[in-house]
């Protein structure tokens, strides 16, 4: 259904007040009051409205003016009509209150329209047709798409007639919407209620109230305008919506002098507010949605550019007052059609610097006043700087460019200018001076891997202006072939790579080359090899051999495998107790296996020993499964206590002497290593109290310790102290 407009009505209506009858045999119903929207067969819904007042003191009376906002509180007080009490306040404390209307207010019959309007009445011809016509109901669809038709009508009906009444007071009155109250004085205080004669079935309608003091009317103020904007034949006229005077519509005129005007508008013109959420659907009217809502707006197709035109406007109230007109807003259009665009051929290289360009403009239009020529250099974005030194004439269709970029691309657009100055611009066209010499190679390249397995690379920039980036390469190997990585040439002197952690080489290498804008590429850099960082943990060492003897418990380990171990971590616990570190053994790559002795030990507990091995990048392995030894003997003799350990610098070796008085067949075990752990080393006679150790490191500490062993079953003593001596 396509909706329904005051001015369609206006120009359906005008001329004739023939408002279409029922179809022979069809229900005629012509009682008074009874609005055609009360018979729209829509269902009854609950509703709550008001009625809203104004008045208009003028001295010897007052003029009420009201309306319902609702459509179907509109269409109940058709039918049930309208009552207006008076309260006179004027003198305090002694209200008085008075019922005007001494039957209710209801819309005349169609009947007594006729009678009281003519037939050039457009007003009174909408009026009527909102109150009694059925050519609203035309073209309505069936079923619930039928409702939302009806309800539609029903909301159209109520907006022209609360419209219309605004427009002429007399139409006002015709449809209960008007009251003057000739019964009051000058000065007087009044208090007006407008309610419903009975209230309807479903909803509520509150009664509307208004305070006036009856001091003689005012002079409407004059409208304000706001702005006049103009274009190509085109001008906006601009006023803000909210004004002194309240104005429910405007005629706007225009004149050609300032002095003579000439109506634009045959009824009152109005702006509705804008739906604020179009503007979210359509980028394109948000200006104009945010100009409506605190402006009118008027928009006027003008006869020709160039030409001042004047407009001026006056605004009609609720009670159809006519202002004064505004003051005038003047302006002409101007030219905003750009000429046709040239189409420009592809740029020609002659010689040295120099491009020739060449274009074609089949419309030559009568205001067109030359071309410019544009360049850019590398971007056919821009920007673009002009190279023409003044405007070429109109005639022209081509031009040389002497100075066109011998590095990279040049774009060029060819502008055409009218009188105006409006602009045709060509799409952009590139041209290139041939250039065969590649940049030098890239220089200062480095970078590093971190251990997430990010390449961070920089170089320095190469010194020629027309280098357009680098390419990236690796390999695995610097005899293997280089890969490039980047799909294009990166403009920056930094790169970042990705690279999995996870292979058998250690390094990876990189080289780069660098690309000018006529696509040379230069040498390649010298090849950067960058150590990938560890992140697999060696091998743990194995232990292969465990034994108990008079010097605690002895273990042998198989070294690990991993080449870049450099440390082994050996691991003791009691019983159940906690693991702890109780020695650290040098990788040696060239044996497959060390040894180690636990001289601490306590008889009749049960040790429990593993390993872990550590290499250069501190990465430890993991701890083989543990084995267990236990000392079931107890040494009860007496260690040697007096042992000391001298380095002779001279000699190079270190003396060791002791002394132990005990008798019987034994000999004397000598133990050596580093403070942290010691094993056995030689084997002494018991006639001996001193050794000559001369098979000494290049430096650091040395670790000695001394044990009685007897031949016979009293076993052997326990460790001497440790006796530390630095060898230098």
């Amino acid at each position: 259904m396509k909706p329904i407009t005051l001015c369609t009505l206006a120009i359906f209506y005008l001329g004739s007040m023939l408002i279409t009858e029922p179809a022979r045999g069809q229900r005629r119903d012509r009682k008074p009051g009874i609005s055609a929207a009360s018979s729209a067969n829509l269902p009854a819904v609950d509703f709550h409205a008001q009625i809203r007042v104004l008045a208009e003191a003028c001295g010897d009376s007052v003029v009420l003016r009201w309306g319902p906002t609702n459509p179907q509180a509109w269409s109940d007080l058709n039918r049930y009509g309208y009552l207006v009490e008076r309260i006179d306040i004027s003198q305090k404390g002694h209200p008085v209150r008075t019922i005007i209307t001494p039957q209710p207010l209801k819309p005349w019959t169609l009947d007594h329209f006729k009678a009281r309007f003519g037939p050039a009445d457009k007003y009174a011809a909408i009026a009527a047709q909102c109150l009694y016509g059925t050519n609203f109901n035309t073209n309505l669809r069936q079923g619930q798409a039928g409702i939302r038709d009806r309800a539609g009508v029903w909301k159209n009906r109520y907006s022209f007639a609360m419209e219309v009444a605004d427009f002429d007071g007399e139409v006002a009155r015709a449809e209960g919407l008007r009251l003057t109250d000739n019964q009051v004085k000058p000065g007087g205080v009044y208090i007006y209620r407008v309610f419903a004669a009975q209230p309807p079935l479903h909803g509520k309608i509150d009664t509307g109230n208004v305070l006036v003091t009856n001091s003689g009317q005012a002079l409407a103020p004059r409208p304000r305008l706001g702005e006049l904007i103009t274009l190509d034949r085109i001008a906006e006229l601009h006023w803000p919506r909210s004004q002194q005077g309240k104005y429910s519509g405007f005629l706007v005129e225009r004149s050609d002098d300032d002095i003579h005007f000439r109506s634009l508008t045959d009824l009152p013109y109005l702006t509705s507010l804008p739906d604020t959420g179009a503007a979210k659907k359509d980028s394109a009217h948000a200006r104009i949605i945010a100009l409506l809502r605190t402006n009118e707006l008027y928009i006027d197709s003008l006869p020709r550019n160039y030409h001042n035109y004047y407009y001026r406007i006056r605004g009609i109230n609720a009670f159809g007052e006519w202002s004064a007109w505004s003051d005038t807003l003047g302006g002409s259009g101007h030219d905003l059609t750009p000429p046709s665009a040239p189409v420009v051929q592809t740029p020609k290289y002659t010689r040295g610097r120099t491009l020739l360009l060449r274009w074609k403009k089949p419309l030559r239009e009568g205001d067109f006043k030359g071309y410019l020529v544009t360049r850019s250099h590398n971007a056919a974005a821009g920007p673009y700087a002009t190279i023409t030194p003044r405007l070429l004439p109109p005639t022209a269709i081509e031009f040389s460019d002497t100075g066109a970029f011998p590095h990279g691309q040049n774009f060029y657009l060819v502008v055409a200018l009218d009188t105006a100055g409006n602009m045709g611009t060509s799409i952009p066209t590139m041209g290139i001076v041939p250039d065969t010499t590649p940049p030098a190679a890239p220089q200062g390249l480095r970078g590093y891997v971190d251990r997430n397995g990010l390449v961070h690379l920089s170089w320095r920039s190469n010194a020629e202006e027309d280098i357009r980036g680098y390419k990236v390469y690796f390999a695995n190997e610097s005899r293997h072939v280089f890969s490039q990585i980047t799909l294009h040439p990166t403009a920056d002197t930094v790169f970042t790579d990705s690279i999995s952690l996870h292979t058998l080489t250690k390094s990876i290498w990189y080289k780069i080359a660098a690309v000018d804008w006529n696509n040379n590429h230069s040498p390649y850099s010298l090849a950067v090899a960058l150590k990938k960082p560890d992140i697999v943990p060696p091998v743990a060492p194995l232990p292969e051999k465990v034994y108990v003897d008079t010097a605690g418990v002895q273990i042998d380990w198989i070294e690990s495998s991993s080449e870049d171990v450099v440390r082994y971590i050996i691991y003791r616990k009691e019983g159940r107790g906690p693991w702890l570190p109780l020695a650290n053994h040098g990788h040696d790559s060239s044996k497959p296996r060390f040894h180690f002795t636990d001289a601490t030990v306590k008889p009749f507990v049960a040790y429990s020993y593993t390993a872990e091995a550590v290499d250069n990048d501190s990465l430890h392995s993991g701890r083989p499964a543990p084995v267990q030894a236990i000392v079931r003997t107890t040494p009860d003799l007496p260690p040697v206590r007096s042992l000391t350990a001298e380095y002779d610098s001279k000699a190079k070796q270190v003396r060791l002497h002791w002394q132990y008085s005990n008798t019987g067949n034994y000999f004397f075990i000598i133990y050596k290593g580093n403070p942290a752990a010691v094993s056995r080393y030689r084997s002494v006679a018991s006639d001996k109290s001193d050794y000559r150790d001369g098979d000494l490191p290049p430096g650091g500490t040395l670790a000695y310790a001394i044990q009685v062993l007897f031949r016979d079953k009293r076993g052997q003593t326990r460790l001497s102290n440790l006796v530390a001596v630095t060898v230098r």
